[in-house]
C-alpha cells in the first residue's frame, strides 16, 4: 500500500516527465491524462463519418444530374439547328417554286428574241443602204443581252451542251439519234434547243440529238 509520501513523490515525478515530453507518458491508473484517455477511447482518425459519406453521395448525384442536363442541352441545340436548316431549305424551295413559272415565261420570250435575231438575213445586215434591218437587229440583240443579265441576277443560267458532251438525262432531252462514228455512242451530236438551270436545278433540259454507231 502506497503511503502519502510515496504518492506525492510519484506525482512529482510524473509532472516532471510530462513537462519535458508529454508523449512519453503512457501510464495507467489514476495518473492517465484526459487527452490520452480520449484518444484511446475515440474512433480512428481516418475513419469516414456518416456526414462525410452522405455529402460525397450527394455530390455524386449532383454530378450525374449536371451531366444529364448537359446532354439534354446539347441535344436540344443540335435539334434546334436541324430545325433551322430545314426551315431555311423550305423557304428557299418556296422562293424557287414561286419564280419557276415566271422564269419559264421569260425563257419563252428569250426563245422568241433568239429566233428574231437569227431570222434576219446576213446579207441584209451587210447592206449599208438598208439601215432599217440593221437598226432592228441591233435593238433585238441589245434587248436579248439585257434579258440575260436579268437571268444571271436571279440565278437563271443557260444550259448549252457542246458536241461530244456525255448525254445527261437530267440536263438533256434526247429527240433523235445521229448515226456517227466520230463520236462516242451516247454523246451529244446536235443541239436542237438550249436549256436553262435555275439556281443549279434544271428548269428546262436542252433538247439534243444523241450519237450512235453508224454501222
Amino acid at each position: 500500500m502506497l503511503t502519502r509520501s510515496s504518492m506525492s513523490l510519484s506525482a512529482h515525478c510524473y509532472k516532471s516527465i510530462f513537462r519535458v515530453n508529454p508523449t512519453l507518458v503512457r501510464c495507467s491508473g489514476p495518473f492517465t491524462t484526459e487527452a490520452t484517455s480520449k484518444k484511446d477511447n475515440g474512433k480512428p482518425e481516418n475513419e469516414e463519418t456518416p456526414e462525410v459519406a452522405a455529402s460525397e453521395q450527394e455530390i455524386k448525384k449532383l454530378n450525374e444530374t449536371i451531366a444529364e442536363f448537359k446532354d439534354k442541352y446539347q441535344r436540344s441545340l443540335a435539334e434546334t439547328e436541324n430545325v433551322r436548316s430545314r426551315l431555311r431549305k423550305e423557304i428557299e424551295d418556296a422562293k424557287l417554286f414561286g419564280i419557276q413559272a415566271f422564269c419559264k415565261d421569260l425563257i419563252t420570250v428569250a426563245d422568241v428574241m433568239k429566233m428574231a435575231v437569227t431570222s434576219i438575213p446576213e446579207n441584209e445586215l451587210e447592206n449599208e443602204t438598208n439601215k432599217v434591218w440593221k437598226s432592228f437587229y441591233e435593238g433585238v440583240c441589245l434587248t436579248d443581252k439585257e434579258l440575260h443579265k436579268v437571268f444571271d441576277r436571279h440565278g437563271l443560267k443557260l444550259l448549252e451542251p457542246e458536241q461530244g458532251d456525255k448525254f445527261d438525262p437530267y440536263d438533256h432531252e434526247a429527240l433523235f439519234e445521229v448515226p456517227i462514228d466520230t463520236l462516242e455512242p451516247g454523246s451529244v451530236a446536235h443541239v436542237e434547243r438550249i436549256g436553262y438551270k435555275l439556281k443549279g436545278r434544271t428548269l428546262r433540259p436542252a433538247q439534243v440529238g444523241v450519237s450512235r454507231k453508224a454501222s
